[in-house]
């Protein structure tokens, strides 16, 4: 699957793969295979991931971007994009497109029983979900298989499957769900090797987890719970951050439908004045740069969740398009629309994925569509066109919400450019948030950023590079604009409702 090469820089804090080199061992790799105990409980082998130290002295710094090829936070690329990107990459390579998991046993007598030729019961917890008083279970499959040297492989062409059983209350269990959009794959850690962690469980509950990166690092927690014949989602977690330094913490509580947002500056020079001696002499982050709450929408099951998350694409086997709609004001045609799987995907949920493309993929210049792909019914529309881009597009409460970028002359004098003569060039000088029917129709804008100096006839210094980040949920929306120079400028957060109203600025990251 295809990716979008030109990603928005400075976005943090959404999952991340590559970002630095390589740092000691690959690890979050099984030390051994686990033995299944009579009870068909199997005795965990995931290793736990290193700690490496963390130091933020300069010459660590030097050390791992010079081995990463990794710019300075300020000015690196979108980290979720840019892993969609490696990721695809790796794909495209190997020719090696996903492979359709087997459907699991309905009954069995023991958790062996459920696990398929060729697979392996990677993990599992055991608890009582459905509160009969007799141990059910939830596991991790992992297609597995032997070489001709008798070593066994993995086939990364196929997905893990999260999949749980519960007890028929007699000497049996019954197959309660299977899933392949829930846990990460081998290779989608990053640098640092396989992501899984050991699930965990308490009560009616089970959490997943994992771990990734290289010296950018991110984790993410899901806890589900079982409700009324029902899995859903109820809390996640996740971090980002160099090493051990957090940068940015995310929480969601969706029973209660709060999420918490904690951000930090991810500048290295922000990072000295933001550390602290303990009393035991090591140094720990202090206070966030930034500390808000967000209104959660819904609560979603363990399904809705798994096809909301960002890698769901890429467990897709079938990509039909049966009928292709092209919006009244967007000039393409039909035979230079990409299909979703050879472009980037911006968002995806149960009902559709919306993706990004050009016709002409090494020209940043040229025209970029917004394209939405429909699950049920496999129509394909294009609903937008933008020069010079379209980014993060999102779907929300019946609208689709995108970010453009506002180009205009800007006239530098000589001594900014070098030249002997002022010149005048086109530049990214603003950013919009903009939103749209899903038939592409009733587009308007709804809130616009444009950069204070560029209102000046002539310019002192460059514009930097202006992109903008965004969150939807629960009728609210929280923009960051990201403001990428030397040196650094603050980076302000906005928040609206969700048609544009109400806006002010809460904050911004460094203080």
């Amino acid at each position: 699957m295809k990716r979008k090469d030109a990603i928005l820089p400075g976005m943090i804090g959404m999952g991340i793969l590559l970002l630095t080199g390589c740092y000691g061992d690959l690890t979050g790799k099984r030390e051994e295979e686990a033995p299944v105990t009579d009870s068909g409980k199997a005795v965990s082998g995931v290793a736990e991931p290193e700690t490496d130290p963390f130091v933020l002295s300069e010459e660590k710094r030097k050390e791992v971007i010079e081995d990463a090829g990794q710019t300075e936070p300020g000015q690196r690329e979108d980290a979720e994009q840019e892993e969609k990107s490696e990721l695809n990459e790796s794909e495209t390579e190997t020719e090696d497109m996903p492979k359709e998991a087997p459907q699991l046993s309905e009954t069995g007598s023991r958790l062996t029983d459920f696990v398929p030729e060729g697979w392996e019961l990677w993990d599992n917890v055991e608890l009582d979900f459905n509160e009969d008083g007799i141990p059910d279970y939830v596991g991790v499959l992992q297609a597995a298989l032997t070489d001709e040297d008798g070593d066994q492989t993995f086939q990364l062409e196929y997905p893990r499957i999260l999949f749980a059983v519960a007890s028929d209350g007699t000497a049996g269990y019954c197959l309660n769900f299977q899933n392949v959009n829930v846990i990460r794959t081998r290779d989608e850690g990053g640098v640092y090797g396989d992501p899984y962690q050991p699930l965990t469980a308490e009560g009616t509950s089970f959490t997943t987890h994992a771990y990734g990166g290289s010296a950018w690092r991110w984790s993410e927690h899901y806890t589900y719970t079982y409700r009324e014949g029902e899995w859903w989602l109820a809390s996640s977690e996740s971090t980002y951050g160099f090493y051990e330094y957090i940068t940015d913490y995310e929480k969601n509580d969706w029973e209660d439908g709060v999420g918490i947002r904690k951000r930090r500056s991810s500048e290295f020079s922000d990072m000295d004045e933001n550390m602290a001696m303990t009393e035991n002499g090591d140094l720990e982050p202090i206070a966030y740069d930034l500390e808000y709450e967000v209104p959660l929408d819904a609560q979603m099951t363990l399904e809705q969740a798994g096809k909301r998350w960002w890698l769901a694409p890429d467990r897709v086997t079938d990509w039909e398009v049966k009928e292709t709609v092209v919006a009244a004001d967007v000039d393409i045609t039909a035979d230079k629309i990409k299909p979703p799987e050879e472009a980037f995907t911006d968002y995806c949920d149960e009902n559709c994925l919306l993706y990004t493309f050009r016709v002409d993929s090494d020209t940043e210049e040229s025209a970029c569509y917004l394209a939405m792909y429909g699950w049920q019914d496999k129509a394909l529309s294009v609903l937008a066109q933008g020069e010079p881009s379209i980014d993060a597009a999102m779907f929300h409460d019946g609208k689709i919400y995108y970010v453009s970028e506002i180009v205009e002359n800007v006239t530098y004098p000589a001594a900014v450019t070098g030249n002997e003569r002022i010149e005048q060039k086109e530049e990214t000088v603003g950013v919009r948030l903009n939103r749209m029917e899903p038939d592409g129709s009733g587009k308007e804008v709804i809130f616009e950023y444009r950069y204070l100096d560029a209102a000046s006839e002539v310019m002192e210094d460059f514009i930097p590079y202006i992109s903008m980040i965004y969150e939807i949920s629960g009728g609210e929306i929280v923009v960051e604009v990201f403001l990428g120079a030397e040196p650094p400028k603050p980076h302000p957060f906005y928040r609206m409702k969700a048609d544009g109203s109400r806006q002010e600025r809460i904050g911004q990251v460094p203080k």
